[in-house]
């Protein structure tokens, strides 16, 4: 597989399509690898029942082909993760990226050659002047949060690997551990169809109500005609969606939430990472909602959070959620008191001695969020997000785009803007007639060292920070 391109990417999700696209339409030679057999990044990874966006589609797809745009309708305000696919397959044929991917291409190794990048893979290796690493945050999910995974004589399933093919689970006794957002996606897609369903809750979560109503043409014309605001929008406001900011006072949130409780989500609240007093408030009236849905002390107390912590973790969108629990073949145990021990071959052991006997696991524990969780040995690179979420000094022509609001707004729009930038920069590169950049040591960005729900600024402040370092002609790098 060996070739000399101009740039290669790794990684065939929403980032890295993306940047194949517009790299290759500037007229250089382009490669898209990537291990899986199939394109679509996260999306191909996660096809768990109930699995979909938390943002809505027609604020995700990509804003800046209005035909691209219009040919694309969505079937919901909040597509489901095999529509998601499709649309990014859709995308591939109409920009004919098909001839310049690589699926099934594992990337070992990447290092610099000289004034080029060499690119190993399982087949073979390949050089550019510049590597985009599009592998996201989401490639490493957590497989063995306990121990044991391989001696269960049934089936173990991850919701960030779940097969093309997975084993069918109707009328089986299916175990569920985690709480998080995949798991409240899952949980009520599972109910009804298993034979029985427990789900394990250490930590309980925050959890918003997402009303999802159904797309038909008028809804699919109405946001057609708003593109260019769309695009405007989701540019400038911290969430990176169509919606600003609501919080008018601690008084309004329950207000707010009764009008539609996603104003409440933490990347439409203002300072929430800097403001106990805002936080205890949404807290407050988030939990008292959850606690009115559910109707029941006991549920309430294994199901809704007592703290103050509001927004500090990922506050998950759900559609049922905890109205799968008054179902009587779904069953919640907390293990934050009688934790988890280790996986039997005959079901998951708790510490008190018992052992809940199932057919089947599903792992809905989340992703390892280090650094340099994709598997590609990069020296120097440790996958943190760098200058602008982009470069780090030491690495010339490698850009990771990984928006550093990861979870906390829409990242589909942050990503797009960063890997706009990428390609600007470059083009800059060759009409000045220099070869590459490389992030200047000691460049700061605010957004690196924060924590995703405090970045800055959300999606807004991260592109309005790529914006005005494009401006000032790219003091944070050295250009040569």
């Amino acid at each position: 597989m060996d070739g000399e391109y101009d740039a290669v990417v790794v990684g065939a999700g929403i980032t890295g399509l993306y940047a194949l696209h517009l790299l290759r339409r500037r007229g250089l030679r382009v490669v898209c690898l990537d291990a899986a057999p199939e394109l679509g990044g996260v999306w191909h990874h996660q096809r768990f029942p109930g699995a979909r966006i938390d943002t809505e589609g027609f604020a995700y797809q990509y804003l800046s082909s209005p035909d691209l745009y219009r040919d694309w309708g969505w079937s919901e305000r909040f597509p489901a993760g095999y529509e998601v696919l499709r649309w990014l397959r859709f995308v591939a044929d109409r920009l004919d990226l098909h001839r310049d991917l690589r699926l099934s291409t594992p990337v070992v190794s990447a290092h610099r050659d000289g004034d080029r990048w060499r690119v190993t893979t399982a087949g073979g290796a390949l050089s550019a002047r510049f590597l985009l690493r599009c592998t996201g945050g989401f490639s490493a999910p957590r497989l063995d949060p306990v121990p044991g995974r391989a001696d269960f004589r049934g089936p173990v399933l991850h919701t960030g690997r779940w097969p093309d093919r997975a084993p069918e689970l109707d009328g089986l006794r299916v175990g569920v551990l985690g709480c998080g957002p995949s798991a409240v996606q899952l949980v009520p897609a599972l109910a009804g169809r298993v034979g029985r369903l427990t789900v394990l809750v250490r930590t309980p979560r925050f959890v918003l109500p997402a009303a999802n109503p159904v797309f038909g043409w008028p809804e699919r014309a109405a946001y057609r005609e708003r593109l260019a605001a769309t695009r405007l929008a989701v540019r400038s406001t911290p969430s990176g969606t169509t919606h600003p900011s609501v919080h008018r006072g601690l008084h309004t949130l329950g207000t707010a939430y009764d009008e539609d409780p996603l104003q409440l989500h933490p990347s439409r609240l203002a300072g929430l990472a800097s403001d106990p007093a805002l936080r205890a408030a949404a807290a407050a009236v988030v939990r008292d909602r959850m606690r009115d849905r559910l109707a029941d002390d006991r549920l309430a107390a294994l199901l809704v959070p007592t703290g103050d912590d509001y927004g500090l973790r990922p506050v998950a969108t759900d559609q049922g959620w905890l109205e799968a629990f008054h179902r009587d073949d779904v069953e919640v145990r907390g293990v934050a008191a009688d934790p988890v021990v280790r996986i039997r071959p005959e079901g998951i052991e708790l510490a008190g001695g018992g052992v809940l006997e199932l057919d089947a696991i599903v792992l809905a524990t989340g992703f390892d969020e280090g650094p340099a969780t994709d598997g590609i040995d990069v020296p120097g690179h440790d996958g943190r997000p760098g200058v602008l979420g982009l470069a780090r000094p030491g690495l010339p022509g490698l850009f990771a785009p990984r928006a550093p609001t990861r979870g906390y707004g829409n990242d589909a729009a942050c990503l797009q803007g960063q890997v706009e930038w990428v390609d600007a920069a470059l083009a800059t590169l060759d009409a000045d007639g220099l070869a590459t950049m490389e992030a200047r040591a000691g460049a700061a960005d605010p957004a690196d060292a924060a924590p995703p729900h405090a970045v800055p600024g959300g999606v807004a402040g991260v592109l309005r920070r790529c914006a005005d370092e494009a401006a000032a002609g790219y003091p944070s790098f050295e250009r040569r």
